[in-house]
Order: C-alpha cells, then structure tokens, then sequence
C-alpha cells in the first residue's frame, strides 16, 4: 500500500511506503563515525588547552578548571561581514571542552550552559541593521556533514530569509488567512489527541515524529507558544535541556551513535510578530541518503513507521 501525502509545515511532497525498510543494504563503515573514547586530543582546535589553534573567543562560560562552552569565529566561515552580495558573521560555538562529549551523553547542566550560549550569540549577531535571520545548526559526524569530531554547533547569521525558513513563514501564513487559527497550534492539538507519535508532551513544547517528512525518522520539537528566540526564558531553556538529555539518551539506546543534523527555525529578524508561525527544532537523522528518484523528482520517499519509532523513543 502507497501513499501520497504533504508534510503540512514544509509542503514536501513524500510517498508512505514502509515495507521498503527491509530491504538488504549492504554493511559499511565510516571511520569518522566512530564513537571517541578520549576527552583530549592534542591536535583537536576544540580541545581546552588548545584554544590558540582557533579564532578569537566571542563567548565563553567559565567553570573552575576553565571554560565549560565556547564560541570563536570560523576560521573558514561561509559568509563575511565584509561582502556586498550577501552579508553574515560565522561562528562556531563548541557544545563541550569534552573531546568524547556529545549529545549522546551529555548532562542536563552542559545542555543548559549549550543552550545558554546559542541564545547569547542569537541575541549579539541579530543587533546588526543588515541582519535578516540568525541560523543554529548542528552537523554530528561526517556523515551529517562535520569536519571535525569534536562537539560542536553553528551560528550565521544573514543578510537574506533563507528559502526553507521563509516557505514554511509563507504555508503557516496562508493556513493562518484561511482558517484564522495558527497551523502549529492545529498540529499540536491534532498530535495530542491522537497520542501515538508523541515523545513528551509538556505545557511549553510537544517532542513528536511527524507522520510526514522528507528525512525518514525526524523529530520535531514544537514551541506551545510564539515565543522569539531571544525571549525564552530560563526556566525554559531548562526545559529544553532536560528534553535534550532525554531524547538523546532514548535515541542512542533505541538506535546507537548515529548522525545527525538539527535546525532550529525561528523568526525572521525584521521587527514582523508573524503570529502564524511558531519557533520549532528540527532533529533529523542521517542514516541513509536520499537516492536518485529524490532527487530527480523532489518527491521523497519514507519508510518509517512514525507510531512505532515515537512509541519507542516515549520518555518514562
């Protein structure tokens, strides 16, 4: 049985067809994708102690041995704040000075200080006049596009709207004309009444896999509330890091150490509230790789059953 649906945030078109996870794939292996043992490594940049391989420091929160989280310029950044075509400043903020950290264990108070640190640089990259939008990603592993191991996240910020930002604006804008009730908070309310692709359900976010999506096997953290990013509070950060620590714990024992991308969407920087559009984190898996009908045809293909992964990944 096949079917043909649209993710309603994104409008990607995606075909249901779950039996095509048992197909036989070959085994590979991927060096870089090894689990690290050590908490220092003498040639790592990221590494405490070896801070002059890096860029200068534009954010550190200090421990008693030293800084805990980091973020320094990219020393081979993708956009520069001295072009003309498109302006943007480039940071790398490292999650941990733990060489072996990861999202996989680390403790609810690294998360905090984690995310403490994406919101200060979110708040000092978006004072800018030239500023449209601020980005946090998270490359883990080669496979998910890291070209090193340590930990660490990203931040651009930049002179335009990014197209996959403003497509999901413009959809979550039109649900809003139309039926004159915001499109998260119809998913959120739908998610709850159904139950079955939720992972934790609390009074500020829904953590759920989405029946429709183009990456087999995302995760979506869903804000309750349109809240900028600049304006979540702590105790809601502290949330958030709980969350993190728990999702992560639950996805490394169900599914191992895997790659993995995750994209924090969140308003444009132009002064517009955008009362239709809700701030929301994509966490998406790098298992496997689009093949060439994907990309062909821009029409994708998902063999998840999204009950049963939510089912296994449910916090207790």
């Amino acid at each position: 049985m096949r079917e043909l649906r649209r993710d309603p945030i994104t409008n990607d078109i995606v075909v249901l067809a779950k039996n095509r996870n048992k197909r036989p794939m070959d085994k590979v292996k991927f060096q870089n994708d090894i689990e690290t043992k050590e908490s220092y490594i003498k040639n790592c940049p990221f590494c405490r102690g070896n801070e002059k391989h890096t860029e200068r420091s534009t954010f550190e929160i200090i421990g008693a041995d030293g800084w805990l989280v980091r973020s320094v310029y990219n020393k081979f950044p993708i956009v520069e704040p001295c072009s003309d075509e498109i302006y943007g400043e480039h940071e790398v903020m490292i999650d941990t000075n733990r060489h072996n950290g990861s999202f996989y264990n680390m403790s609810e108070k690294e998360f905090l200080y984690l995310l403490k640190m994406y919101k200060n640089r979110y708040i000092s990259l978006s004072k800018n006049i030239k500023v449209r939008y601020v980005s946090i990603f998270k490359n883990f592993l080669r496979r998910a596009g890291a070209s090193l191991n340590h930990p660490h996240s990203q931040i651009i910020s930049l002179s335009i709207i990014p197209p996959e930002v403003e497509n999901e604006i413009n959809i979550s804008k039109r649900y809003y004309e139309k039926y004159k009730m915001s499109l998260y908070q119809n998913i959120i309310e739908e998610e709850i009444k159904y139950e079955k692709r939720i992972i934790h359900d609390n009074k500020d976010y829904l953590v759920m896999v989405p029946e429709i999506s183009k990456y087999g096997g995302e995760i979506r953290i869903l804000f309750k509330q349109n809240t900028r990013f600049e304006n979540i509070k702590e105790s809601d950060l502290n949330e958030l890091a709980i969350i993190f620590k728990k999702l992560f714990r639950n996805i490394y024992i169900v599914q191992g150490y895997n790659p993995f991308n995750i994209c924090i969407h969140t308003h444009p920087i132009n002064g517009e509230d955008h009362d239709h559009f809700y701030p929301h984190i994509h966490i998406i898996p790098r298992k496997y790789s689009f093949g060439g009908f994907e990309l062909a045809t821009d029409v994708y293909v998902s063999s998840i059953d999204a009950d049963k992964l939510a089912q296994s990944l449910k916090f207790t």
